[in-house]
């Protein structure tokens, strides 16, 4: 058994014998208004903060190697919205970041939370960590290959148990044409994937900075992006869009469609962070 699966495991037994279904729900409450308090001070950040470079910690949804910055702060809006058809709705998702090292950061994640009400709505709180691949760095640093992994408790705010998702990812970016490429495993409880479920997680991102001449330099802030979370899922969609990244600022528009049509959850995806 890979070490990674052992931890997820003996972390999930662990969480769920330590809080019982009444610590869960006074847990739950308690972090609930935190995460929505810290997420709502990214507006007044947005006007009050000085521009400084900012890492992006997600792709669109899937993780991303790049880390918040030792001391800083990174807070995320999302939002998935349908207002058209016979299925209409609005769900958002907010997270908090903190650098605890140059590697690794702790997070708190309030998902799907909006109208109509979902069975799966969860509070997380967990880690990422992201390093350069030893050797392979220093021989070929020009593809920058690198290796995440995470950890996230999922508390659940109606219906499921508590459980535990992990992960495991790669990621090398392509010279020349600077893609970053990204594939990882992702094991996740009924909690934030309305079942337990093991599947393959990947994604591309491609500057346009990497365009010739004038072309790439008027879009150099702009980066295509797409993801794809395999399986029948809460999270099982491809995601095509991209990304303006200015500063701290990073501004995220898409478009998920779910892996099975017919479903009615393809929808608009949009998405404001700012590093503090």
């Amino acid at each position: 058994m890979p070490l990674w699966l052992l931890l997820h495991r003996l972390l999930r037994r662990s969480v769920q014998r330590i809080l019982r279904p009444g610590a869960r729900r006074s847990l739950a409450l308690w972090l609930a208004p935190v995460s929505w308090c810290a997420s709502g001070s990214l507006a007044w950040g947005l006007l009050a903060a000085p521009a400084m470079l900012g890492a992006q910690q997600t792709v669109i949804n899937a993780p991303s190697v790049d880390q918040t910055a030792k001391g800083r702060v990174f807070a995320l809006h999302e939002s998935q919205v349908r207002s058209w058809g016979d299925t209409s709705f609005w769900q958002t998702t907010q997270f908090v970041t903190y650098g605890v090292t140059k590697h690794v950061e702790l997070a708190i994640t309030a998902y799907n939370i909006g109208t109509p009400l979902k069975r799966v709505a969860t509070l997380g709180v967990g880690w990422k960590g992201a390093a350069d691949i030893p050797g392979l760095a220093t021989q070929a640093p020009a593809w920058e290959p690198k290796v995440g992994a995470g950890q996230m408790v999922a508390i659940p705010l109606r219906g499921e148990r508590l459980g535990v998702w992990s992960y495991l990812q790669t990621s090398v970016r392509l010279p020349v044409l600077r893609t970053r490429l990204m594939a990882g495993v992702s094991d996740g409880p009924p909690a934030m994937f309305g079942k337990a479920t093991t599947h393959f997680m990947g994604s591309f991102e491609q500057p346009l900075a990497a365009l010739p001449g004038a072309l790439g330099h008027a879009l150099h802030d702009i980066t295509l992006l797409g993801e794809w979370w395999a399986g029948q899922h809460e999270f099982a969609d491809f995601v095509p869009g991209f990304n303006w990244h200015r500063g701290k600022t990073v501004v995220i528009v898409g478009y998920k469609l779910a892996n099975t049509p017919g479903t009615r959850g393809d929808g608009l995806v949009f998405e404001i962070g700012r590093t503090f």
